[in-house]
Formats: structure tokens, sequence, C-alpha cells
């Protein structure tokens, strides 16, 4: 097999285009209202800055100053559009051409999945990315009154392009779920407009007290800050977590997950819908795992560090519980033709390891989140022990490992149940329902049975809690627990808490192996039907020769 070289795969770019993607740009120049669209949406955005400039400059307010606010002004705005637009603009590929029956004649090109859905995201990028490219000199403006430097404003717009990217992927992941074209443009634009305001709050006015703490140049309560930070903070070990290594995780992570569930929609049910996602998860939580103990590293005081590495390791959880959820689609063995492709290919272990299958899915989640739970646990252990101070360090530590020992215990029957549930012949998204009620029961229900309890006995005291022990928030009550003083006659609070983890774990690996058994069992149960089906066509055939 050749590889081809950068300047190959250019030329064959330019020279053989994807056909989805030309398809698209030739129904899109047909269409007449896109120059005025544009020519609007500039006359609107550049007459809010300029009445924004006139009245700060009415106020006598410096320059500097207007350039600053201009700043931020124009790149919110720009954001709303691009993550309002972006999805909606997606949002018309694959739904369009299975309402409008063209999806067939798609499909009868011999187009791979993947094909389609680069094209389909090239086609959509281009669009919104021509928005972005006409709104440009309105953004110059802000350069002009000074405030900001023409470094930070390329900045800004390089950061535009990857939300615009980012907002594409997840119009054509929605689209690709939707067989209506109004149900797809409905679902994703009301996603984008709750997602979107959340993460301009938190990512913006949120992150930007922290950054402000971490480099005082860096202006506080600016919700644009990520294009300052560039060219104000400091180089040194934060400058490259916080600006080098975090921002590349956060857009290659959901950009490649997004692309593998575009594919995996696109894709027939015998097809081979797996391989693309368990490569994602195999790639990126050990990333995801690191990235969660970034704010760790970088606080400066022993109380902050231990409570952001216990909020990376909550999100962390999340995560892996997101994951767990997410292969619960898994078949429980591969298709007929995944497995006579992997004959003609002489597929190795690997390939057929990352295959469909609902053991060996449960197996690599299980195994692998368990132990990136671990790897965050002892990195954050080991900060403390480097960082904090020795009075504190034991403590902070013990802390620590039992907020570790209760997640990954947990985590571990998690991605059991949600396996056992789906190797029971539920469809996927009743086992994902099912599974997320017995959760909020396990969750929530000790808490209540412990609150009555408590009322009862007319006890103010916390021996009551204990029983809380199987919610999985109890790892939070082990940590208060262990940073409060506390008398030496007051009930095992740690130790309930260790022996509920193990009995979570346990029960978990129980119903990874019930699963696998059931799922080995339809497998033989299918092939039998199907060979014996084979041979009663064969014995028609010969009867009807002879």
């Amino acid at each position: 097999m050749t590889t081809q070289t950068p300047a190959g795969l250019l030329e064959r770019l330019l020279g053989d285009p994807n056909a989805i993607w030309m398809r698209e740009m030739r129904q899109s120049a047909r269409l007449a209202r896109t120059p005025w669209v544009l020519f609007g949406l500039t006359m609107t955005l550049s007459l809010l800055m300029c009445s924004i400039g006139g009245l700060a400059a009415a106020s006598e307010t410096t320059p500097a100053s207007i350039g600053g606010v201009l700043f931020q002004v124009f790149f919110s705005l720009a954001y709303l559009v691009v993550v309002v637009v972006g999805p909606a603009v997606a949002a018309n590929g694959v739904a369009s051409e299975r309402e409008g029956r063209t999806w067939e004649a798609v499909l009868l090109t011999g187009l791979r999945a993947q094909d389609v859905a680069r094209g389909k995201f090239m086609a959509a990028y281009t669009t919104i990315a021509l928005y972005i490219v006409v709104l440009a000199p309105v953004g110059a403006l802000c350069f002009l009154f000074g405030g900001v430097t023409a470094t930070e404003v390329v900045v800004a717009f390089a950061f535009l392009f990857l939300f615009a990217a980012l907002a594409v992927a997840f119009g054509l992941a929605v689209s690709s779920l939707m067989s209506s074209l109004r149900g797809a443009i409905v679902v994703t634009l009301m996603l984008a407009i709750v997602i979107g305001p959340i993460l301009y709050f938190f990512a913006g006015f949120g992150a930007s007290f922290a950054v402000h703490k971490v480099w005082s140049e860096v202006p506080e309560a600016f919700p644009v800050w990520l294009p300052l930070a560039y060219s104000r903070g400091h180089f040194g070990l934060e400058y490259m977590l916080l600006l080098a290594a975090l921002p590349l995780l956060v857009v290659t992570v959901p950009a490649w997950f997004l692309y593998e569930v575009t594919i995996a929609n696109l894709s027939g049910e015998a097809d081979d819908r797996s391989t693309g996602l368990k490569r994602w998860y195999f790639f990126c939580t050990p990333l995801v795992a690191v990235a969660s103990a970034i704010p760790a590293a970088i606080a400066d005081e022993d109380d902050a560090r231990v409570m952001l590495a216990l909020v990376g390791l909550s999100l962390f959880a999340g995560y892996l519980a997101f994951c767990a959820f997410l292969f619960t689609a898994e078949p429980p063995g591969p298709s007929r033709r995944v497995r006579i492709h992997w004959l003609r290919e002489r597929a190795g272990f690997v390939r057929r390891f990352f295959g469909p299958g609902m053991p060996k899915t449960a197996m690599l989640v299980a195994g692998l989140g368990f132990a990136c739970v671990w790897i965050v646990t002892f990195g954050d252990m080991a900060l403390v022990q480097i960082f904090a101070s020795r009075a504190n360090a034991t403590k902070q530590m013990e802390e620590l490992f039992f907020f570790g020992l209760y997640a990954s215990g947990f985590f571990v029957f998690v991605a059991g149940l949600t396996a056992w549930l789906r190797a029971r012949g539920q469809s996927p998204w009743i086992a994902r329902m099912v599974a997320a009620a017995l959760l909020f029961l396990i969750a929530a229900a000790p808490w209540v049975v412990a609150a009555i309890g408590g009322a009862l006995a007319q006890r103010h005291g916390d021996d009551w809690l204990v029983i809380a022990a199987p919610s999985p928030f109890y790892a939070f009550y082990m940590t208060s627990w262990l940073d409060s003083s506390h008398p030496s006659g007051q009930m095992p609070v740690i130790e309930i808490g260790a022996a509920v983890s193990l009995g979570w774990g346990l029960l978990g690996i129980f119903l990874l192996g019930a699963a696998t058994q059931r799922c080995h069992r339809i497998v033989r149960e299918h092939d039998a039907a199907v060979n014996a089906a084979e041979l009663a066509l064969q014995a028609e055939e010969k009867g009807a020769a002879a």
C-alpha cells in the first residue's frame, strides 16, 4: 500500500474533490438570497458597532477602552451567529436527503459513509466560513481604536473558525439521527440555543476570573479572554497547559466524537458502526483523564488544589458514565457482513477487538475507565505530595484516595449494568432509560432513607448518614468527614464506604460476566438459525434439480 504525501493529498483535493461537497456547493451557488443575507448581516453588525463606538466616544471614554469594548461585543455576537447558524445549516444536510427521498440514490453511488459525512461537513463549513469572512472587515474596527493588538484579533478569528467547525459537526451529528428536515432543524436549534449560552457563560465569564488569578494582565469578567491571554500571559507551565494543551483537547475530542457519531448514524445496521467510536474512546479517554488534573496542577493553595482535584475527578466520572451509556447501542456480536469483510481483509486480533460486539466493548469501557480513574487519582495525590504542606498532605491524599476508590468501583457497576440491560435484548434507548432510572434511585433513595431514619430516631448526629453509603454521592461525605474533626467513637464512615465501593465493583464484574454469556448465547443461536436456513435452501435446490 502506497502512502500519499501532503502534496499528493492537496493535488487530489483540488483535482478530484468530494462529490457530495461539489454538489452541495453548486446547489448553494444557485440561491439568489445568499448575497442578500450576507449583506444584511454585515450591515446590521456594522451599524451596531458604529452605534456602540459613538456612544462610548460621547461619554469621553479613551479610544483604548472603546476598542476593548468593541472587541468583546463583536466576537460575542459573532460567536452567537456561529452557534446558531452553523448547526442550522448543517442540519439541512442528511435530513433533507432522507425527506426528499434522495438518500437511496446517494447510497447507490457507492460512496462510503465516511465520504458522505466528510462532504456534508465541508459543504456546511464552507457556508458558515463565508459568513465569518464577510464579517472580518467589521471585526477590524476594534483594532483601529486600539486597546487590542492585531495578533489578538487574528487569534480571535482563528478560534471563531474552530468554533464554527464544532458547531457544524454538532448539527451534522443531530441531522444524521433525524428522518425529517423540520425535526432536525427544530431539535438542532433548541439544543444550540441552550448549550451555546451555557458554554458562553461558564467558559467565558466564569473562566475569566480564574485566568485573571493566574495572569493579572488578562482582564476579568470579559467573556472573550482566550485571544487576550495568548499575548498577555507569561510563558511557562500554566501557559502551555491552559493555552496549548487544553484548547487542543477541547476542540479535538468533541470534533472526533461528532464525526464518528455521524458515520455510525449513516451506516447500516449490518455495517461496522463500532470501530470508530471505540477507537475514539481508547485514544481520548487517557487524554481527558490527564486534562481533568490540569486545574489541580496550577492551583496555588492546598485547599483549592484538593477542591479542584475532586471537581476534576467528578467531571471525569461523569464523562465515563456518558461513555457507558453511549456504548449501550452495541450489538451482541458482529454481523455476517462484518465477519466476511474481516476474512477477506485478514483482520488481526486488534481489528476484531475494536469491532462490533457487546462483550468486547464492555470489557474495553470498564477496564480502560477503571485504569484512568486511578491514573487521575494517583496523579492528584502526587501533586498534593509535592506541593502541599506536610501537615495537610496525608489527610488530603486520603481524601483523594477514597474518593477515587468509590468512583472506580461504582463506574464498574455502571458499565456492567448498561451491558447487562442491553444483553437482555432491549433496544438501546430502552436500556438507557432503565439504567438511568435505576441509577437515579440508587443515588437518591439511600439519602431519603437516612433522612427519614434520623428524623424518626430524633438524633441530630451523622451516624444515620452511613445508611446512604450505597449512593455515589456518599464519596463527597467521606471526603468531608476526613476533612473535619471527629471523635473516635463515631461510626466507621470510611470503612463502610470502602466496603460498599468494593461491593459495587464485584456486582459490576458479575453483571459483565452475565452479559458476556448471554451475548455469546444469542450469537450462537443466531448463527445456528442462519445455518439451518441455508441448509434448508440447499436441500430445496437439490430437490428441484433432481
